[in-house]
C-alpha cells in the first residue's frame, strides 16, 4: 500500500467528517447498545439478541429490502436457540482461528436453514454466507480486533492504495490485518482523531475500536467509485 495515497485519503476523510454529509455515527450507536445488552448467558436468548442488534436511527447493518439476517436469525433462534447460543460461543472463540470459526458459523445457519425449510419453504435464505453479517458479530464483540466486511469496498480501496495484490473473495484475515495497519496510521493523525471525537454523540462508543478505520476505508472506496 503506497502510503502517499492513504495520507491524501486521510485528508479528504477528515472534510466528509466535518460536512452534513457524513451520516455514519449510527454505527457507533448501535455498537454501544451492542455493548449495553449483548449477554450470551441470558435465559431469555431470542429478546437479549434481538436488543443487542437494534438502533433508533438504522436498521442499515443487519436490514435492507433485499437482505435482512437479523430477522432469519430470530427465526433461528424460535427453532432452536440453544444451538444458536452455541454457535455464537463458538464464533467468540478466539482460541480457535477465524477463518474456521466463520466457516462453521456459516455451515451450521446451512444446516438449521435446511431444517426450517422442511417445514417452512418461504425461509429462502439465512443471509449469513456474504460474510457481512458475521463480521459484524465480531466487530461488535471485539471492537479493538474486527471490522465489518464488504468485499467491493475493500477491493475497491486496495486497488486504490496500489496495493501488490488484490484479495478475493473471503480473505477475512487479510482484510482484519488491513483495518489494523490503517487503523494504526489514522491513530497518528491527532487532527483526525480530534475530529472524529468531537462529532461523536453521547451515545456513541467512545472506546478504542477498529470501526474508524472500517469507516475510512469504506468511505474512501465509495467516494472513489462515484
Amino acid at each position: 500500500m503506497v502510503l502517499e495515497i492513504i495520507n491524501r485519503e486521510i485528508e479528504n476523510y477528515k472534510r466528509i467528517l466535518t460536512s452534513v454529509d457524513y451520516g455514519e455515527l449510527y454505527k457507533w450507536e448501535a455498537l454501544q447498545n451492542f455493548q449495553n445488552n449483548w449477554n450470551i448467558e441470558a435465559v431469555d436468548f431470542k429478546t437479549m439478541y434481538d436488543k443487542s442488534f437494534h438502533s433508533t436511527d438504522s436498521n442499515n447493518l443487519w436490514a435492507n429490502p433485499h437482505w435482512f439476517p437479523k430477522a432469519v436469525m430470530l427465526q433461528f433462534i424460535d427453532y432452536d436457540s440453544e444451538r444458536v447460543r452455541q454457535m455464537f460461543r463458538d464464533l467468540y472463540n478466539e482460541g480457535e482461528e477465524i477463518d474456521k470459526r466463520i466457516e462453521r458459523f456459516v455451515y451450521h445457519c446451512d444446516i438449521i436453514l435446511d431444517e426450517i425449510q422442511a417445514i417452512n419453504t418461504s425461509v429462502k435464505s439465512h443471509f449469513h454466507d456474504g460474510q457481512r453479517i458475521v463480521s459484524l458479530y465480531l466487530a461488535f464483540r471485539f471492537p479493538e480486533k474486527y471490522a465489518i466486511y464488504k468485499y467491493t469496498e475493500f477491493k475497491t480501496f486496495m486497488e486504490l492504495v496500489r496495493a501488490k495484490s488484490i484479495p478475493g473473495t473471503g480473505e477475512y484475515e487479510r482484510f482484519f490485518n488491513v483495518v489494523r495497519t490503517i487503523y494504526k496510521i489514522l491513530t497518528k493523525d491527532s487532527e483526525l482523531m480530534q475530529l472524529h471525537k468531537a462529532i461523536l454523540k453521547e451515545n456513541c462508543y467512545k472506546e478504542e475500536t477498529l470501526m474508524l478505520a472500517q469507516d475510512f476505508i469504506f468511505i474512501t472506496a465509495r467516494h472513489n467509485l462515484s
